[in-house]
């Protein structure tokens, strides 16, 4: 799990570039295969009990190929929605279906291992992936509006999004949104514990994710005024705020409620950063521009979850959560900050 998740985040900017450059049908369709194929190693390797490192290996080839099927959605979204307003609605119902689909995704997990060995289970998530990203392909939505690989081959195009301020600022949030979250999911089965807390945990989670529910609809519903990354610095500073009083919530009802409050800043964070993203990418670019999204969110969780087990092993719940309040104050200062730096001027003329 640890490999897959290590080259499904770190290599996604990749893949997406690959989506941008060759064309969404070729590039997608492509990885589709790959993937289908890399979990039907994987499962075959593990019904065969092979070694370690070859379910390793094939684990993290299948990562490393996991096509973009999210970015590339909400690229669609764009070129299907001729407002910004219906772009927002938009995202915002592609974020509750997310959200509904984190819910839904381990109990139906749950469901299959009862019926299916968990070799053989890979087998479904390999088929969906296939197949539904080759019907979403045959959509006309999801034609492309220019020939693939036709660039602006200009050093402005070209540009590492990175490199742009404005665009880096726009993902620090989203990075502090991670690490808050990311420690949240590894603080809350720590903090419950006695009996049925399995249940518990499991209850309070879908409580946090149903708070996300419930935030993505009422954005999607209103229209505020400020800037993408004015409303990101506010909406996570919200959600860290929130989180504060898990410290203080003493029983699970008490974390349930703290916990169905800081959810409701979650989605909103995510629809703004892939509105504000789709900006950045221009023609070429929307698919890399928006997994960069993604990748800021999953390091951070990753930041969060490793920092989290630690100091909870070595000190507790709320040290932990305390560290991870201040990092991402720390990290929206600096996303604060960023804007109002100015160019150092260059000592050599153009």
């Amino acid at each position: 799990m640890g490999f897959y998740g290590a080259t499904a985040g770190f290599l996604a900017p990749l893949r997406a570039r690959a989506v941008d450059r060759h064309g969404r049908r070729r590039a997608l369709s492509g990885f589709a295969v790959l993937f289908a194929l890399s979990l039907a190693t994987l499962a075959l390797a593990t019904s065969l009990n092979a070694p370690v490192i070859m379910c390793v290996g094939a684990a993290a080839l299948a990562g490393a190929v996991a096509p973009p099927i999210g970015p590339s959605m909400r690229v669609m979204w764009a070129s299907m929605t001729p407002t910004n307003v219906l772009l927002k609605k938009a995202l915002s119902v592609d974020s509750v279906l997310e959200e509904l689909l984190y819910l839904a995704g381990p109990a139906l997990a749950g469901f299959v291992l009862l019926v299916i060995s968990p070799s053989a289970a890979l087998l479904l998530p390999a088929s969906l992936v296939l197949i539904g990203t080759l019907l979403m392909l045959s959509s006309p939505a999801a034609r492309e509006r220019r020939e693939p690989g036709a660039h602006n081959d200009s050093p402005v195009s070209e540009q590492s999004l990175l490199k742009q301020r404005r665009f880096l600022a726009l993902l620090l949030p989203v990075l502090a949104t991670g690490l808050v979250v990311g420690t949240i999911y590894v603080t809350v089965p720590a903090a419950i514990q006695g009996p049925h807390s399995e249940a518990a945990i499991g209850i309070v989670l879908a409580v946090f994710a149903a708070g996300s529910v419930v935030g993505g609809l009422l954005y999607g519903a209103s229209q505020p005024k400020m800037s993408a990354h004015k409303q990101l610095l506010a909406l996570t500073t919200l959600l860290t705020l929130a989180t504060a009083a898990v410290m203080a919530a003493h029983t699970v009802l008490s974390l349930g409620l703290v916990l169905l409050v800081a959810g409701v800043f979650l989605s909103p964070t995510m629809i703004v950063a892939y509105f504000a993203a789709n900006g950045f990418g221009g023609t070429t670019r929307q698919n890399a521009a928006t997994t960069w999204v993604n990748t800021s969110h999953n390091v951070g969780a990753a930041a969060g979850s490793v920092c989290a087990g630690i100091l909870i092993e070595s000190a507790g719940t709320n040290e932990a959560i305390l560290v991870a309040l201040c990092g991402s104050a720390a990290i929206l200062a600096i996303s604060g900050a960023i804007p109002t730096l100015r160019r150092r001027p260059s000592p050599f003329r153009s």
